[in-house]
């Protein structure tokens, strides 16, 4: 009988975590968006300049996350995988949510 160390747990959770992650991400379906009136240049240059909103602000929180962990951290060899994993997923359910947000703002709404 084997003994699995604490360590190759967690790596085997993140792991599982992955592909749990990638399967939603495969699954997961594209938003179109629409206005009345827009025409498709416009539309474009509005979900340009809305991801470009989302990049930026995404970009600052994980800037303040990594300040964060740096502050946080132990002596000693952690295994942060798991962690890494969640916080991929944190922060891109963060950018979707500042593009839908920005989309709406200016007007449009979507078709799933």
């Amino acid at each position: 009988m084997r003994c699995h160390t604490p360590a190759i747990g967690a790596r085997i959770f993140a792991v599982a975590g992955l592909v749990l992650l990638a399967g939603c991400s495969f699954f997961s379906h594209r938003v179109t968006w629409t206005k009345s009136g827009a025409t498709e240049d416009q539309a474009q240059s509005d979900l340009a300049q809305c991801q470009e909103v989302a990049e930026t602000q995404t970009g600052v929180d994980q800037r303040i996350d990594q300040d964060i962990a740096a502050a946080n951290t132990t002596a000693g060899n952690i295994d942060t995988t798991t962690f890494d994993s969640m916080q991929a997923f944190h922060n891109e359910r963060r950018f979707k949510s500042v593009l839908e947000d920005c989309m709406a703002q200016l007007g449009y709404s979507k078709v799933e």
